[in-house]
């Protein structure tokens, strides 16, 4: 007698709930396991496996079955798919494939697929159904038995087939997951050799991460983290902003934190920010100034702030070489030996170490 699916006992709820946990699963171990724990009592069969196709290869990629033996996979492997009649059709066709449908009992017996691998547990009956995403089929879902009374009934074909969508949606969703996730680790690891300090907040447990750069630019600031608070509350309804705020540094000078802030992809979105420090030409003693020239005060305000000879070229479009000059002129003009002395005497109004 023919096993009735719960499909057709409780108006697929029991579908609804297998559903729920395959797309619930945070990667494909998790799927598989629970694709094992619960196919067998949505369709009651005794055999059934779940392929995987490597998305670069494609079969055999991974494969997780119940009351099925290693040797019977093996081998199938080793010489039984090429010679699988209902696994060319269902990848021509993208539909479920039934072996009584193909062909008849006595025919399934003579076929290489049956006489190499399936007769090691005499699968009287089979059907593979693909597991579809995006339209391309990129796994199986197979189950058997050896019972030659069990006919699979087309209404147990068309479970199959939704569990395979299902299945596939899922797959699917796992690795666009996992890719997203290689994509933001490299970019925080470009961002880590760039120097850039980033923070990223979780909304949900009202955390923030900053990278190395982004905890070394904090522990300049008195107050450290707590200013991110301020610099990265979100407006309502932005989903890019940028802010800044006056800080006050370890060492006593004042200093602008500027945030630039987007809203990460996905739901329950947190915020990944970009952290910038520098100090205000308004702090720059107005006196000394006045004797520089226009382009020789933007060098002087880039050196105090703490960037290279090469960084203020990069910056201001000159050679090393302008730079150099510039930094002679303004150091004749000021009267001052080093970096050190001239940023000493541009900062001694407004950092406390006159």
């Amino acid at each position: 007698m023919t096993a009735v699916p719960a499909y057709d006992t409780d108006g697929g709820l029991e579908l609804v709930r297998f559903a729920h946990r395959l797309s619930g699963s945070a990667d494909l171990d998790e799927l598989e396991a629970r694709f094992i724990d619960g196919f067998g009592r949505l369709m009651a069969v005794p055999m059934y496996a779940l392929y995987i196709f490597d998305p670069e290869s494609g079969p055999p990629g991974r494969v997780v079955s119940s009351n099925v033996s290693d040797i019977f996979l093996a081998q199938y492997e080793r010489s039984g798919r090429e010679e699988d009649p209902l696994h060319e059709q269902v990848l021509d066709t993208g539909k479920p494939a039934y072996n009584l449908d193909l062909m008849s009992d006595g025919e399934w017996l003579e076929t290489m697929v049956y006489r190499k691998v399936k007769r090691i547990h005499d699968i009287r009956h089979v059907v593979e159904a693909p597991v579809i995403a995006s339209e391309a089929v990129i796994g199986t879902l197979n189950f058997g038995t050896s019972d030659p009374t069990h006919r699979f009934t087309a209404r147990e074909i068309e479970l199959a087939s939704a569990i395979g969508r299902i299945a596939g949606t899922a797959i699917e969703g796992i690795r666009i997951a996992g890719e997203l996730a290689r994509e933001r680790d490299q970019a925080r690891a470009a961002l880590e050799l760039s120097g850039t300090a980033v923070v990223l907040a979780d909304p949900a447990a009202l955390t923030f991460v900053p990278n190395d750069p982004a905890r070394e630019l904090l522990d300049r600031l008195n107050g450290g983290e707590d200013h991110l608070h301020r610099v990265m509350a979100r407006p309502f309804g932005e989903k890019r902003f940028s802010r800044e705020i006056e800080v006050e540094l370890v060492s006593g000078e004042t200093a602008t934190l500027r945030a630039h802030s987007t809203t990460a992809p996905g739901e329950n979105a947190g915020l990944i920010t970009v952290l910038e420090l520098g100090q205000s030409e308004l702090e720059l003693a107005a006196g000394p100034l006045a004797t520089l020239t226009s382009r020789e005060r933007e060098v002087a305000a880039l050196v105090v702030r703490g960037l290279s000879d090469r960084e203020v070229a990069e910056q201001l479009h000159l050679s090393h070489h302008t730079v150099s000059e510039y930094l002679k002129r303004i150091y004749r003009k000021l009267q001052v030996g080093s970096r050190v002395a001239l940023t000493r005497l541009l900062l001694h109004r407004g950092n406390r170490q006159s």
